[in-house]
């Protein structure tokens, strides 16, 4: 366990291989190994899970930078998914900091939402910029979504992990 007046900051920078490798697998495996065309979100469940365990402050930055790794994975020229996991870290660290129960149950139902919540967004970028309707693109979306949920499961036991040892 990481203590002293820096403790944050060297627990965030212990976070940071965690974060690039899930960016390298997300950008460069999962681009090849796809399910019906659709891409898998790791970036997005991995930061509900280090929101859960590590609490607000730390889920927030993480969801930061997952969020920036996100949006340079997809080649988005929006802020949309940085903005979508910064505060979804923080409101879900929040809250389980108070009522939500850190365990697999509150974790799996987090990162439905959060899910949803992406690929909502997604498809409303692509609808606007690209002028394809949302009913066309909803199936990919709900493939992507199962997809990354059935990914999700690993991630649960690696934050929980990293959450013992720093």
């Amino acid at each position: 366990m990481v203590k002293g007046k820096y403790a944050t900051a060297v627990k965030l920078l212990i976070l940071s291989p965690y974060l690039i490798l899930i960016y390298i697998l997300q950008s460069t495996v999962f681009t090849e190994l796809t399910l019906f065309g659709a891409k898998p979100m790791l970036l997005a469940v991995a930061a509900v899970g280090i929101a859960i365990f590590r609490g607000r402050v730390e889920g927030g930055v993480f969801g930061l930078f997952a969020g920036m790794f996100m949006d340079m994975s997809y080649n988005q020229p929006t802020i949309e998914f940085t903005l979508i996991l910064t505060f979804t870290g923080i409101l879900l660290g929040a809250l389980s900091d108070t009522v939500l129960v850190r365990g697999f149950p509150s974790y799996l139902l987090c990162s439905a939402l959060q899910l949803v919540i992406c690929s909502g967004a997604q498809l409303l970028v692509m609808a606007v910029t690209q002028s394809i309707p949302m009913p066309a693109m909803l199936p990919e979306a709900l493939r992507q979504t199962a997809y990354s949920l059935i990914l999700s499961l690993p991630f649960y036991y690696i934050s929980r992990f990293l959450t013992r040892i720093i």
